[in-house]
């Protein structure tokens, strides 16, 4: 008798325990990201009628043309929702995070997110995002599992990658130079055959054009060591280097012999293919390494902790990342699409203007096989201080020694 009373009181406790679980699913990490040393409990998204209409503020890292779209995206969204949505722009949010964060503490911050998908990680150790559900985000989507890694955390999911860009070189190939250099020494013979012109021009503000000057000179993106630091820093950097702020500073005049900037520009996929002068080639940074990880900028959606409308948001999320979405911002931004079922569409399928087959099919082929370079210093929370660190050594206001004492400390 007292056996049946035990098992009776276990199946009590097991139904009260069932009753305590979330309502909902998280997506579970699919890579080999192991959970951080203090783990935050996921945040419960609370209870929302379906009927819940807003209003929500999207805060978006999107200017000029690119933030326009957006809005005409959104207000075909409100029409046929109902929904009030509200695209406000994150002025200078690459140096800003303290205030940003401020305002998150103060609950003054936006209900979703879109930055670069290098901050997300971060912001969910620091318990700002809730977990989402990808599979409810984008149900009919594939996204490469290649840009996964920077929005998972603690065996959840963070972020939705929304729209890549890859880094390339530009340059103009002669018959004397058919190929690019293959390692640093030959890259020290190139800089002696072109003179005192500097070899790279790149925008000194964007970390992932740093990162591809490393990954192209034969070092680590992610932990650089000291001689490739000491080619890019002043003062040698100054003769390796044509620090500009657009990439339309492309090496040679068209009208003149004289050397205009440096031999090869380092910049944005969606930057330099367009417009790029006769003769003029793109090749995918990193394309010397047999193990090849492509430099990448993506940017995802996700949702903070302190929206009281995670559903609207969700939905709203959902309907941005979507296969029609998804085509419609590729064409009009020039832009790599995140799904693999929508990048192979052929040109006839959609006007892909400036995207150029060979660099797309590329870069679609290394992250659905592995990740792209991480600028973190090797810390799921150092791509904020990438960012500052990096501009930082280049204009010459900290030193190579400073830059390395932010590599994550490995323990023996």
């Amino acid at each position: 008798m007292k056996r049946k009373n035990y098992w009776f009181l276990f199946a009590i406790l097991l139904l009260s325990l069932t009753s305590l679980s979330p309502s909902f699913e998280f997506t579970k990490n699919v890579g080999n990201e192991s959970p951080g040393n203090d783990p935050i409990p996921p945040s419960q998204t609370p209870d929302i009628p379906e009927s819940d209409l807003g209003p929500i503020q999207v805060a978006v890292q999107l200017e000029g043309k690119e933030l326009h779209k957006l809005k005409q995206m959104n207000k075909e969204f409100m029409d046929q929702t109902g929904a009030v949505v509200e695209i406000l722009p994150l002025d200078s949010i690459g140096s800003n995070e303290e205030l940003f964060i401020q305002k998150m503490n103060l609950g003054e911050g936006p209900d979703v997110l879109l930055v670069d998908s290098q901050w997300i990680k971060s912001l969910a150790i620091k318990g700002y995002l809730l977990p989402i559900d990808a599979s409810q985000a984008a149900p009919d989507s594939q996204l490469f599992g290649g840009l996964l890694p920077p929005v998972q955390w603690n065996g959840y999911q963070w972020g939705i990658p929304f729209d890549m860009d890859p880094y390339v070189l530009a340059l103009s190939m002669t018959e004397e130079q058919l190929e690019l250099p293959a390692n640093r020494e030959e890259w020290a013979d190139y800089k002696k055959n072109h003179g005192d012109n500097p070899v790279f021009a790149l925008d000194p503000e964007d970390p992932y054009t740093f990162a591809s000057a490393v990954y192209t000179l034969g070092g680590d993106p992610e932990q650089p060591d000291k001689e490739v630091l000491s080619m890019l820093a002043p003062p040698i950097g100054d003769s390796w280097l044509n620090l500009t702020d657009t990439g339309s500073m492309i090496l040679k005049s068209e009208d003149s012999d004289e050397s205009a900037g440096a031999s090869i520009a380092i910049g944005a996929y969606s930057s330099l293919s367009k417009d790029l002068p006769e003769g003029y080639e793109l090749i995918l940074v990193g394309s010397h390494s047999d193990e090849q990880k492509p430099v990448v900028r993506s940017r995802s959606y996700a949702v903070t902790a302190q929206s009281e409308s995670s559903s609207l948001a969700m939905a709203w999320i959902s309907e941005m990342t979507s296969k029609d979405a998804e085509r419609e911002w590729t064409e009009f931004t020039g832009k790599l699409t995140v799904l693999s079922n929508v990048q192979n569409f052929s040109v006839s399928d959609i006007n892909y203007t400036q995207i150029k087959p060979d660099i797309a099919g590329r870069v679609s082929t290394l992250l659905e096989r592995g990740e792209a370079i991480r600028l973190n210093f090797g810390r799921d929370d150092g791509f904020m201080d990438y960012f500052v660190s990096a501009a930082d050594l280049l204009y010459g206001r900290i030193t190579i020694e400073d830059f390395s004492e932010h590599y994550e400390v490995v323990s023996q």
